[in-house]
């Protein structure tokens, strides 16, 4: 089969994967998709009666500032955590002669996708409601969306293959995800920390993405291209590192499951 024709399958292949996956998670339920958006508006309500009200940040727009991060990271956190059994789950299709194991981080991660692009009206709406008008800024979504998407195939494919030898890890990182959100400015402001900790927030990957949404979207300006750069970077080496351990240890998983 020419290549061309075998990318063309591959594609076709992922963009089903991609729709049956997010599909499938909202069937038979009585609010369907719905339940996409019930997660980070819970989330979101809560954030603001602790920090508007029980222990104020004294933040404006506070319900929008912290919506525009929480997105980006429910998408983040949501492909992570279910990444940890792709391979142990789809044991059938991974065994599958003609299938790449390693496509499953991707379809994983353009299913969240979608419900990450779902809730976006939603963001709209907040934005207007406290005043804040989208702007040419917006055109670095893609961008962004890119970076981070990159990033989590990369870690995907680091925890879905460890996951597979040692059955700790999926609890490993549902601990590290939650310390992970604390350390990642969602529900505060990066310039409110201590000077001497700024070092965690230059050099963490998933702060310099999050922080550069709420630039766009809260801020409506440009990110620097040096953050942007740094992030991206970050993300193929980190995307590469997960494709090597993964490339060494796939004919072992094959005989694991």
């Amino acid at each position: 089969m020419p290549w061309f024709k075998r990318l063309a399958y591959q594609i076709d292949l992922m963009r089903h994967l991609v729709w049956r996956d997010f599909s499938l998670r909202y069937k038979r339920s009585a609010l369907g998709i719905l339940w996409s958006l019930v997660s980070p508006i819970s989330q979101l309500l809560v954030l603001v009666f602790l920090f508007q009200s029980v222990v104020p940040l004294n933040i404006a727009d506070y319900p929008a500032f912290v919506f525009v991060a929480l997105l980006p990271w429910s998408w983040f956190s949501s492909c992570i955590s279910s990444a940890c059994g792709l391979f142990i789950v789809n044991r059938d299709l991974v065994r599958h002669p003609n299938f790449v194991p390693a496509h499953l981080m991707i379809v994983n991660t353009l299913s969240n996708l979608l419900t990450y692009l779902v809730a976006l009206p939603i963001l709209f709406l907040v934005m207007a409601l406290y005043g804040l008008s989208l702007t040419p800024a917006l055109l670095v979504l893609p961008v962004l969306l890119l970076i981070q998407g990159i990033l989590t195939v990369g870690l995907s494919l680091i925890v879905a293959t460890l996951n597979v030898f040692y059955r700790d890890v999926q609890h490993i990182v549902g601990v590290l995800l939650l310390l992970l959100f604390y350390l990642t400015p969602v529900f505060y402001r990066s310039q409110s920390v201590v000077e001497k900790y700024h070092i965690i927030y230059t050099l963490n990957p998933i702060t310099v993405i999050i922080q550069s949404y709420r630039t766009i979207f809260f801020y409506g300006v440009v990110p620097t291209w040096t953050s942007l750069l740094f992030a991206g970077i970050s993300a193929l080496l980190i995307c590469a590192g997960g494709y090597i351990i993964y490339y060494r240890h796939h004919h072992n998983i094959f005989d694991l499951l």
